[in-house]
């Protein structure tokens, strides 16, 4: 990027970085707050508050010239349950009680088919880049940030995941050094509308 200095740095919270969490997994977010709008003002509400999956407290973020182009939520194994019952939590007040039931559906499928990742590492949970910094190095360069995160944390490796569909996102994983670890396509037409798409696939890189 000639000219142009990329610097990835942890996440504040007055970054705009709510929306590229949005960026990073729209189909299920979608499903999960019962649209796009409602979806984005969700992540914009909880992503100043502390301690849960889309809080700025685990994003780190790269910027160029000043600007926001890409976004990493990432933190231990040991604490994402804990991270996403919070999440949880803090969200439910904000969905309407006519969503409900779409929500614990949403939920429930899923549960049933998100790989799970191996204990001792750091689980990458939201990897995004702004449509107009794509192709410049900043995927690249926030999933270099997530093996500098593992190795200070003492951390045996990375693991993520993404949608079967994401045909880029795991091109871009699998030529960074991870290795998929299981395939997990949902069982049938009603879970996939439940999740917004038709299942995940998980990847790890070892340390």
């Amino acid at each position: 990027m000639p000219g142009m200095e990329l610097v990835v740095r942890a996440a504040r919270p007055e970054d705009p970085a709510a929306r590229l969490l949005y960026v990073s997994a729209a189909p299920y977010y979608d499903q999960y707050a019962g649209g796009e709008a409602r979806a984005r003002r969700l992540l914009d509400s909880v992503y100043p508050h502390r301690q849960h999956t889309a809080s700025w407290e685990v994003c780190h973020v790269a910027v160029i010239d000043g600007a926001v182009a890409g976004v990493l939520a990432a933190f231990p194994v040991a604490e994402g349950e804990l991270l996403a019952r919070r999440f949880i939590r803090l969200t439910l007040g904000r969905i309407p009680p006519w969503r409900l039931p779409g929500l614990i559906r949403h939920l429930r499928a899923s549960s049933a088919v998100s790989p799970q990742p191996p204990a001792g590492v750091l689980y990458v949970d939201a990897l995004a880049v702004d449509p107009a910094w794509r192709r410049r190095g900043v995927a690249r360069a926030l999933l270099a940030e997530a093996d500098r995160i593992a190795a200070v944390r003492n951390l045996r490796g990375v693991a993520l995941d993404t949608g079967i569909e994401n045909r880029a996102a795991r091109a871009l994983y699998q030529r960074s050094g991870f290795e998929q670890r299981g395939l997990r396509p949902v069982p049938d037409e009603r879970s996939a509308r439940a999740i917004g798409g038709s299942g995940f696939v998980g990847y790890v890189k070892r340390r």
